[in-house]
């Protein structure tokens, strides 16, 4: 009777260690996933900083863009003087402030609407935002962005594009200096993902895979229909 007594007691304690090695592991894992995520969060953090002059830029043509505030005088601000288009064939160059404030007049005022027709265009939100470092003075700013229509601000419509950036060490001031369409299903993902600001983040309540894409090539030819 000892002996089967002694016996259960040490089925017990191996059970009993068993159960313990395990959730040693389970945790090892859990806190080695959590200072990883920490790192990369870290990392992230450090490498947005370095071109946060560059992302301050950005967020301040979509509010431009957003209030249709196009002048020359705030386009100065943001846009290099010879800046390219990369839709379609062939490359737009555009080599004055006033030429780049006229094309996006009319892409704010024109397309935008066309986009949201038969309903007016409401806002420009961003869905996702990128960045890919080329070199301490030129950045590639990834973004996919949401067409609100209507009083309801109905998604009806994503685009992508990349735009570069480049220091003016002249302004001392990041600068818009190219722009090159993407189809959305091509939005960079591998590059470094970026938290979006609240006032600009798109929050709707219809998913990003169901709102249907648009190409800026095919809306130049009066299209937006993408198949």
């Amino acid at each position: 009777m000892q002996l089967l007594y002694l016996e259960y007691e040490k089925t017990n304690y191996n059970i009993y260690m068993k159960q313990r090695f395990f959730l040693i592991f389970i945790l090892s894992i859990i806190i080695s996933c959590s200072k990883k995520t920490e790192s990369e969060i870290k990392k992230h953090s450090l490498i947005e900083n370095a071109y946060s002059g560059a992302f301050d830029t950005f967020y301040q043509y979509i509010k431009t863009l957003n209030n249709n505030e196009l002048n020359d005088d705030k386009m100065s601000e943001l846009f290099n003087e010879n800046f390219s288009m990369i839709i379609g064939n062939p490359t737009l160059t555009l080599k004055s402030i006033p030429e780049i404030t006229g094309v996006y007049n009319d892409i704010r005022n024109n397309t935008y609407p066309f986009i949201c027709s038969p309903s007016e265009f409401n806002e420009l939100k961003l869905a996702k935002l990128s960045y890919l470092p080329l070199t301490k003075n030129s950045v590639n700013i990834g973004l996919l962005d949401v067409f609100l229509c209507s009083e309801d601000r109905k998604p009806s419509y994503k685009m992508a594009f990349i735009y570069n950036l480049v220091y003016d060490e002249s302004k001392q001031r990041w600068l818009m200096n190219a722009l090159t369409e993407v189809d959305p299903k091509n939005y960079p993902s591998e590059w470094k993902q970026v938290n979006i600001k609240d006032p600009f983040r798109y929050t709707g309540i219809m998913l990003i895979d169901e709102i249907k894409p648009l190409l800026a090539s095919e809306l130049m030819k009066g299209n937006k229909n993408t198949n």
